[in-house]
């Protein structure tokens, strides 16, 4: 008998193979690349239906405004003008974004590029003209701007209809994480370092802004999309618009990026839905790239204080910190994690006492939500950043500081640390991980970067150059699947032995269509290619999750495996009579299907397929269980850095990066490390170049593109040494967790340090950019 499994299935999970993998663990290409490669892969912004119409929105150019009048006669006097939507005829309609409802056209508005006016022309120059024939008068309002200003004056008295989306949970309320006795810890401590940390407000820099085309035919609404999530957008939808869900069909096919920025329906969409519901006609309505920066969301900016204490050994005794978030104008759950930050600090490293606060404060600047590991890299910075800062203190190497307070349990669970049952966490507990390599990331990363060297080559100077090393370790929460853990997965059988694997996911560019191909041609013994994939379409499958929070191998993985095991095991029953074997002693590997004790009494696995009813196909399905509350499923990982800076000029010249991860297994390793090239572009640009810059006294982003907002190019990757240091995890699909989300968690914190063993200057305050770094060399020297 073969063992039984853990995997988190409703039902009885299936055993475990008792043979070895023939799919799993190979670095298949991915599918849609020669697709995309060649311009065949049709996107949203190119569908063309016949009799479309082009819709374009009015955004208010204020971050906070009451409208008084609003003049669209000359706009639907303009000949092609086909509909205008206002707030005069949209009363008590709402969207929803990131599930956060909010309305529609508001007379009162609370950010820079809140829809005003949207209108439907026969082309897109019409559609633009009557916008600007639109006359709109303002009540220029104050806005609130700044987190720490707007937390010493008191909330100023709404407007009109004007509303702050989930205020009442999450403005200004203080979230806590507790434990031991934080100032018996202090005084404990030998050595006692208090600091400061800031970053600053990231933008997604899809390569596809939002663009969508919708189609009406008086009864059901089909939606071609660029989101992450095609059931979550059918969903809310169908509650904004009095739709039966039933009626509503969303279509993702191809997404040009999301990092997290289109993980549910996006608000254009619910424009477009409504023009074309008004006009009869399909609509198209695509963001230009200054209306994708202004109108949707950001990464939060962040400030927070640590205070940590540690005895002569290096041991932790007491960690103290505060985290002031800005959240911007709306926000619920699915977009704010009014923990995230001090989860990170509670759970990283062994700690038995911690006072650790969070608050948020809603202000006017854009509405924030998740974007590549999203709270996770401003906590991360200000943590490992400031373990140096000790650790400096101390005289310890910071590899053996860290290994020193070796976490082996967590005190605070997944689910806990999104949706909070109460505002103050006294955590005491201690869960286990299911598995844990986070020691061994370490060893392998600095190993990897020289880190035995690191003295010599910081003391070694080239003119102008100086060279230096620094690391960073991380946890995160994602990668193991979200509340409500639902995700369905079929897989068909048919006669001729084709395959289908039915599932509600976007593939938007991590590789998921191929990884659960591999996952389902694992279990039923065929090829990767010999199993087709029906995906990006609420049509002909079952609820998926969205794909962000690197939620979609870890929670559709299982349910894709349960189901091509029960379809596996429905074949067997009908191969047991002609291989004249029991159905529990047969295997199948490499298309066939074998009695395990005698391999050589076998047939190929389309020869067993030929005897299936026609009229009536194999099925199998599979049912995604919720996490448990113990043990506790993390990700983990570290990453080291060998840089150069030059005094003269400021500017740091990434060397090498050795980034080593622990995602449980890889289905298919080359994937698992182009996610880790990506995110190690993502960390880069947050470390030292990316950042929205506002006008200080009004408010509005001024970088509203891609020169003036400096995202890394392929010329600032250094040379990159990805190590995936896998482990068992039995409780999900061949050990395999989600490895996108926490990629670039812990490149800021070991950019910074490394500059700091360059040049002997600690960097608290991101980006850290050239003209940071000259100042900061200046100042020393005066201080000399």
């Amino acid at each position: 008998m073969m063992e039984t499994s853990k995997l988190l299935v409703k039902g009885s999970p299936p055993p475990l193979l008792d043979r070895e993998l023939t799919v799993v663990g190979k670095s298949l290409n991915r599918r849609d690349a020669l697709e995309k490669v060649t311009g065949k892969a049709e996107y949203s912004g190119d569908i063309k239906l016949p009799d479309m119409l082009y819709a374009k929105i009015l955004g208010c150019p204020y971050p906070r405004a009451r409208i008084i009048k609003i003049d669209t006669n000359k706009a639907e006097a303009l000949p092609g003008v086909a509909a205008v939507l206002t707030k005069e005829n949209t009363k008590g309609w709402r969207t929803y974004w990131y599930k956060v409802p909010q309305i529609a056209f508001p007379e009162c508005i609370t950010y820079e590029g809140q829809e005003v006016v949207a209108v439907a022309a026969e082309d897109i120059h019409t559609a633009q003209r009557a916008l600007d024939l639109v006359d709109v008068e303002y009540e220029v309002l104050t806005p609130m701007l700044y987190k720490e200003e707007t937390l010493k004056n008191p909330q100023p008295p709404l407007i009109a209809d004007e509303e702050y989306p989930g205020s009442d949970v999450f403005d200004r309320k203080k979230y806590v994480i507790k434990r031991g006795d934080i100032d018996k810890g202090f005084e404990e401590a030998d050595v006692i370092v208090e600091d400061t940390y800031t970053t600053q407000a990231s933008y997604h820099g899809t390569i596809q802004t939002r663009a969508c085309v919708v189609s009406w035919d008086g009864h059901n609404l089909t939606v071609w999309d660029a989101i992450q999530g095609v059931w979550n957008s059918k969903e809310t939808l169908a509650t904004s618009l009095g739709l039966d869900p039933d009626n509503v069909r969303v279509i993702v096919k191809y997404l040009g990026g999301g990092f997290g920025s289109k993980a549910w329906s996006q608000r254009i969409t619910y424009y477009a839905a409504k023009l074309a519901m008004m006009t009869g006609r399909p609509v198209r309505l695509e963001r230009t790239r200054r209306e994708e920066f202004i109108n949707h969301s950001r990464r939060w900016d962040c400030k927070m204080v640590i205070k940590m204490g540690a005895k002569k050994d290096g041991t932790l005794t007491a960690i103290y910190q505060k985290a002031l978030v800005n959240i911007g104008a709306a926000a619920n759950e699915e977009n704010y994690y009014c923990i995230q930050i001090i989860w990170h600090t509670s759970n990283l490293h062994a700690c038995p006492n911690v006072y650790l606060e969070q608050v948020g404060v809603y202000t006017n600047l854009q509405i924030t939500g998740p974007t590549r590991s999203p709270l996770n890299m401003p906590a991360i910075f200000a943590l490992e950043s400031h373990m140096d800062r000790v650790a400096e203190a101390l005289e310890m190497d910071p590899l053996a500081f860290r290994l020193k307070n070796y976490a082996t349990h967590c005190s605070v669970g997944v689910d806990a640390a999104i949706f909070p049952d109460a505002a103050v966490s006294d955590q005491e507990t201690k869960i286990p991980y299911s598995s844990k390599n986070l020691d061994e990331c370490m060893k392998l990363a600095t190993e990897a970067i020289g880190w035995n060297n690191r003295k010599s080559k910081s003391s070694a100077r080239r003119g102008t150059k100086r060279r230096g090393i620094g690391m960073s370790s991380y946890l995160v929460f994602q990668g193991v699947g979200f509340r409500p853990y639902t995700a369905y997965a079929d897989v068909d059988i048919n006669r001729d032995g084709t395959i289908n694997l039915c599932i509600g996911v976007v593939d938007i560019g991590g590789g998921q269509q191929t990884i659960f191909s591999m996952i389902a041609a694992e279990e039923l013994g065929v090829s990767a290619d010999d199993v087709t994939v029906v995906y990006g379409d609420t049509q002909g499958t079952r609820y998926g999750p969205s794909c962000h929070g690197s939620r979609a191998t870890p929670e559709l993985g299982p349910a894709v495996l349960q189901a091509a095991a029960e379809a596996r095991q429905k074949l067997f029953e009908i191969a047991a009579p002609l291989l004249e074997a029991g159905v529990q002693e047969l295997r199948s590997k490499n298309g066939k299907i074998y009695v395990a004790t005698d391999p050589s009494k076998s047939m190929p696995f389309r020869a067993v397929c030929n005897k299936i009813d026609a009229d009536n196909p194999i099925r199998g399905s599979g049912s995604r269980a919720p996490n448990p509350d113990a043990p506790m499923f993390s990700t983990f990982g570290a990453q080291a850095v060998e840089l150069e800076v030059d005094i003269e000029t400021g500017l740091v010249k990434i060397l090498k990066i050795a980034a080593a991860h622990d995602f449980g297994k890889a289905i298919n390793p080359k994937l698992c490390i182009s996610q880790i090239y990506g995110g190690l572009e993502f960390g880069i640009g947050f470390a030292l170049s990316e950042e929205g810059i506002y006008d200080p006294r009004s408010g509005k982003l001024l970088n509203t593109n891609l020169h003036q907002y400096r995202m890394p190019t392929s010329l600032d990757i250094p040379d990159i040494k990805a190590i995936l240091t896998e482990d068992e995890d039995p409780y999900f699909a061949y050990s395999a967790k989600g490895a996108g989300e926490n990629t670039n968690a812990p490149t800021p914190a070991a950019i910074r340090n490394a500059i700091y063993d360059a040049i002997g200057i600690w960097f608290n305050d991101l980006p850290i950019t050239p003209d940071k770094i000259i100042n900061a060399i200046n100042a020393k020297k005066k201080r000399r």
